[in-house]
């Protein structure tokens, strides 16, 4: 009887330490549920670029008037000559039906911007300087005649604006912007005007675009921009050519100067 029994304990045992680790497994797995084991953290997006620039072409487009003053020119007659104009004397008139315009010009257009938030940038605006010709308007029987050439302007300008842009669409994101546009000169040529001198001033710009981003860098962009700028230029000196030559004579022009600026190009931010 004692040797029949001894293999049914030996079984049992084995049931009962079967069903021990059966239980402890299932433990640690209820355990694993319990306190599963954390995702990997997504890595943290990237940054927005702050900082961009714009190259492109630029057309400007001129719309302006001129009002024009100058001494009156005093005469003397020289016989077998006539009357020969000799100098400016006395205060500086209107000269009543005569203007002046400015040419349009096609040129290379740069910006430089940061945003200071993802909707608000602050971007500076400039461009390679090309000659302005400026032609007087008007009919007159005397010198200068319409169509002649006052002087030539190598002008600087630099439209400085607060930006909003557009961020709701994407890729494509329009702006809106308005700032102020030191102007100045870099160089006056003689015309019929001698001695000529831009003062420099401040006046106001207004602006609207869009970019379009291609990704996070790179994109295109459309630009246009009216500027208001009210200037004064002043010559010493009219030139009435051979065999008269110089005369010391002063001369005003003042313009109200409104030139639309067109620009597309490639824009890079980063």
């Amino acid at each position: 009887m004692t040797g029949r029994g001894k293999p049914a304990t030996i079984v049992k045992a084995l049931v009962a330490n079967l069903l021990i680790f059966a239980l402890s497994v299932g433990a640690v797995d209820a355990a694993d549920l319990m306190n599963p084991t954390p995702a990997p953290a997504s890595p943290a997006p990237e940054a927005a670029p702050h900082w961009y620039v714009k190259l492109g072409a630029l057309g400007a487009l001129d719309q302006s008037w001129s009002s024009l003053f100058a001494q009156q020119v005093v005469e003397i007659l020289v016989p077998g000559v006539g009357l020969v104009p000799i100098g400016g004397a006395g205060p500086q008139v209107s000269l009543v039906g005569r203007g002046a315009t400015y040419s349009s010009i096609a040129s290379v257009s740069f910006v430089g911007g940061y945003f200071f938030t993802p909707n608000w940038s602050l971007e500076v605006a400039g461009a390679v300087p090309l000659w302005l010709n400026i032609k007087i308007t008007g009919f007159s029987a005397t010198p200068p005649f319409s169509g002649a050439s006052l002087s030539k302007l190598l002008p600087g300008a630099v439209p400085i604006t607060g930006v909003y842009h557009f961020t709701q669409l994407g890729a494509l994101q329009p702006y809106l912007g308005a700032g102020i546009v030191p102007s100045f000169q870099f160089a006056v040529e003689d015309g019929f005007n001698t001695g000529g001198f831009f003062a420099p001033t401040v006046g106001l710009v207004a602006q609207a675009g869009s970019d379009y981003m291609f990704n996070r860098n790179w994109g295109v962009f459309l630009d246009v921009k009216k500027l208001f700028i009210w200037s004064t230029g002043k010559s010493t000196g009219l030139d009435f050519g051979p065999p008269i030559g110089t005369i010391s004579a002063a001369a005003t022009i003042k313009t109200t100067f409104q030139p639309w600026l067109f620009s597309t190009g490639v824009t890079y931010r980063f």
